[in-house]
C-alpha cells in the first residue's frame, strides 16, 4: 500500500492488468498529498518511491531511507563469480617439477568454469614415484593447497591422479558428470575440499554442475 486508504491509495490488485490500482475514495479532488489520483502508469509510483527515498536536509526529523535499488546489475552476474577453484598444473617430486598436460576434455571443463566467472588458480601436486601417487604425509595436501591459495575447492580430471589419493585421508569429494567422450565413455570431474569445507563444497559443486551441464558438449 502506498498512500492513505481513505484518501487515494496505490494497492496491489489482482483485478488490474498491471497488478496495481490507483484510486481516490475521498470524494475530494486530486491533492498533492494523495498519490493515487496522480498516478497514470506503474512507472509513476516507482519514480515517487525513489524521490521519497531521499533525505530532506531541512526537515527537523528525517530518517534516511535507502533509495530503491536498481537490481539490473544482477542480471549479468556470472554464476561462478567470486569462486576460487584450484587445479593441478604441475607435479612436484623433491626438486623435480613436471608440467601437467591436461586432456582436451579437462581443458574444456576449465574453460567453461573460467567463462562462468570462476577464478582458476594453478597449484602443484606432490608425487612420490612415477606412478603419480600422491604422498599423504607430512600434512594433508588438499588442506595445504586450499589454505595457501585461499581456495573454495580443487577440481581434477577423473583420468588424472591429482588429489585422488590425497582425498582418501577423509576430505570431502564430489564427482560430477560432464557428458560423453569421443569414445562413447562417460566423462567426469572431481571436486575436493578441505576438512572444514562443510556444505560449501557441495554448493560450489552444484553451481559448477549446472554450468557444465549447460555448456559442455554431451
Amino acid at each position: 500500500m502506498f498512500g492513505a486508504d481513505t484518501g487515494g491509495v496505490i494497492v496491489s490488485s489482482g483485478d488490474h492488468p498491471s497488478g496495481l490500482e490507483f484510486g481516490s475514495s475521498s470524494g475530494y479532488g486530486p491533492r498533492f498529498d494523495i498519490p493515487g489520483p496522480m498516478m497514470r502508469a506503474v512507472r509513476d509510483p516507482s519514480l515517487s518511491l525513489i524521490a521519497l527515498g531521499g533525505v530532506d536536509p531541512e526537515g527537523p526529523v528525517m530518517v534516511e531511507i535507502p533509495p530503491v535499488a536498481d537490481a539490473g546489475h544482477l542480471i549479468n552476474t556470472r554464476p561462478l563469480a567470486g569462486s576460487r577453484i584450484g587445479f593441478a598444473s604441475e607435479y612436484v617430486a623433491g626438486d623435480v617439477r613436471e608440467t601437467i598436460e591436461h586432456s582436451a576434455h579437462f581443458a574444456q571443463v576449465l574453460n567453461v568454469l573460467r567463462t562462468a566467472g570462476a577464478e582458476l588458480v594453478p597449484v602443484h601436486a606432490r608425487v612420490m614415484d612415477d606412478a603419480r601417487h600422491f604422498t599423504l604425509d607430512p600434512g594433508n595436501e588438499i588442506n595445504d593447497r586450499v589454505t595457501e591459495n585461499r581456495l573454495d575447492g580443487l577440481v581434477s580430471d577423473a583420468q588424472s591422479a591429482a588429489f585422488h589419493q590425497a582425498a582418501t585421508a577423509g576430505n570431502p569429494r564430489i564427482r560430477i558428470p560432464t557428458g560423453t567422450g569421443p569414445d562413447g565413455v562417460s566423462t567426469f570431474v572431481w571436486f575436493y575440499g578441505a576438512y572444514w569445507a562443510g556444505d560449501g563444497l557441495a554448493a560450489l559443486a552444484q553451481r559448477c554442475r549446472l554450468v557444465l551441464s549447460a555448456q559442455t558438449p554431451q
